[in-house]
């Protein structure tokens, strides 16, 4: 007699792999009975033990770049989906990526925010939510995979503030060491870097930035419990746009700047780590860049009250002396 054979069996096969990839991951491994319970959940039938074991066997068989792990603990069996191809920190951290670019639509983004959280089990896909939009970018710095993102990353999906010790970079001494409480909104990429962006401690409606690069020994602080209303959100924002590369009017020039030591760190949080600053006296440091000068760029340098100042050519310095007496005029 010739056995029938299941017209149904490809859809079940693929609700066994769908729901091992959806629900199981290396930390919520998945028994036998899970999945029997998942499936009968979300498509209301139901499989045997034989079944679903012989469907994991031939997916195995068949795909060797992602496939579903079997581990022991006890007596009992589990199982999960191990995605070799990306690992979740970079998958968050490509998510950034395009979120800061002024490149894709709002509606390519959350599109592809979408496949990438479903390449990994629901337990993660939070991780993934973006609080802020709008990024813009110009990323050229390939150190983006930091241990202390996973912590970060739980710490905004937990709704818990985080510890961290921050440490800058000096031209005198190596690095100043310093040490936060505060709690975390988004990470972004902006200026070539990756930041953290933080609410202030002082002002909650501010939202202040650190490299990711600098940022050391992250901890949650379990106690915590941090949430941000629709105005302070607005504000954030704002404050992002601000973080933006120096793009618009203007012309790419190469310019020397003089700068005291204490900015050091503005200096090369803006111009990169490549620069190659020149003692002049005891304090003050010169460097050639080359950047966009504009208003933007001369509003920078207005910021740090005197502590950085245009050392180029006569045109160069007559040009900022035009950008002053504009300005002043606009204040009165």
């Amino acid at each position: 007699m010739k056995r029938k054979k299941d017209s149904h069996s490809y859809m079940k096969f693929l609700a066994v792999i769908d729901t091992i990839q959806k629900y199981g991951d290396e930390k919520n491994p998945l028994s036998i009975k899970d999945i029997q319970n998942h499936i009968y959940e979300r498509f209301d039938f139901e499989l045997n033990f034989r079944l679903i074991q012989k469907y994991m066997k031939e997916y195995n068989e068949y795909f060797d770049d992602n496939y579903i792990e079997c581990i022991k603990k006890g007596r009992n069996t589990y199982y999960y989906f191990l995605n070799t191809s990306l690992d979740m920190m970079e998958a968050k951290a490509i998510v950034d990526l395009v979120y800061s670019s002024d490149f894709f639509t709002m509606k390519t983004k959350d599109n592809y925010k979408s496949r990438i959280k479903n390449m990994f089990s629901h337990h993660y896909q939070s991780y993934f939510d973006k609080i802020l939009n709008g990024h813009i970018v110009k990323n050229e710095n390939d150190l983006v995979f930091y241990q202390e993102l996973e912590v970060i990353s739980e710490a905004i999906y937990k709704k818990k503030k985080i510890r961290f010790t921050y440490l800058k970079p000096y031209l005198e001494h190596h690095y100043s060491n310093k040490s936060f409480e505060l709690a975390p909104i988004d990470t972004c990429f902006a200026n070539n870097e990756y930041y953290l962006l933080c609410q202030g401690s002082k002002n909650e409606n501010e939202c202040i930035q650190f490299r990711l690069d600098y940022i050391r020994n992250v901890e949650i602080i379990e106690d915590s419990s941090i949430s941000f209303s629709s105005y302070q959100i607005q504000c954030f924002q704002d404050k992002l746009n601000t973080i933006s590369y120096m793009y618009g009017e203007g012309q790419l020039e190469t310019i020397e700047l003089d700068f005291d030591e204490s900015v050091y760190p503005n200096m090369i949080d803006k111009f990169g780590k490549n620069i190659h600053p020149y003692k002049v006296n005891d304090h003050i440091y010169r460097v050639q860049v080359k950047y966009t000068i504009n208003s933007t760029f001369y509003s920078w340098i207005i910021g740090f009250g005197g502590k950085i100042r245009i050392a180029g050519n006569e045109k160069q310095k007559e040009a900022f002396k035009q950008f002053l007496m504009t300005f002043m005029k606009d204040d009165i």
